[in-house]
């Protein structure tokens, strides 16, 4: 569950930002900061899935924000679109979830267990 703290408009877009993705920014940058080892970070991965509530939008505000004074000011955010990740649990095949069925690919089960996509995960970093 995600609360709104601020509505506003940021370069003609309209973002509602949330408290949920002010700590999740807060926890990327803190993780991409030590692995960074005392170095300025030039780019930031991240990996997001379709069915995460995080919005690209917000991540990018919150970085700016957070990351003043730090090693990760400046850093540009990439962002990857990674597909769902299902498990059937019928027949336990595993495979990813398209836009034409929500059954599986194997044996067209219906009991379906969401392995990855619905979160923001640190892939990499880039640094000076």
């Amino acid at each position: 569950m995600t609360f709104s703290i601020l509505d506003i408009t940021c370069n003609g877009i309209n973002l509602k930002l949330t408290m949920h993705e002010f700590s999740l920014t807060q926890r990327l940058l803190d993780l991409a900061l030590k692995k960074a080892d005392s170095k300025q970070i030039q780019r930031v991965n991240l990996l997001i899935g379709p069915f995460s509530d995080e919005r690209e939008e917000s991540i990018q505000f919150y970085w700016k924000d957070l990351a003043k004074g730090s090693l990760g000011e400046g850093a540009e955010i990439r962002f990857e679109h990674v597909p769902v990740e299902m498990k059937c649990l019928d027949c336990t095949g595993t495979f990813y979830l398209d836009e034409e069925t929500s059954m599986c690919k194997f044996c067209d089960g219906e009991r379906l267990q969401l392995l990855s996509g619905e979160d923001v995960r640190l892939e990499s970093i880039v640094v000076e």
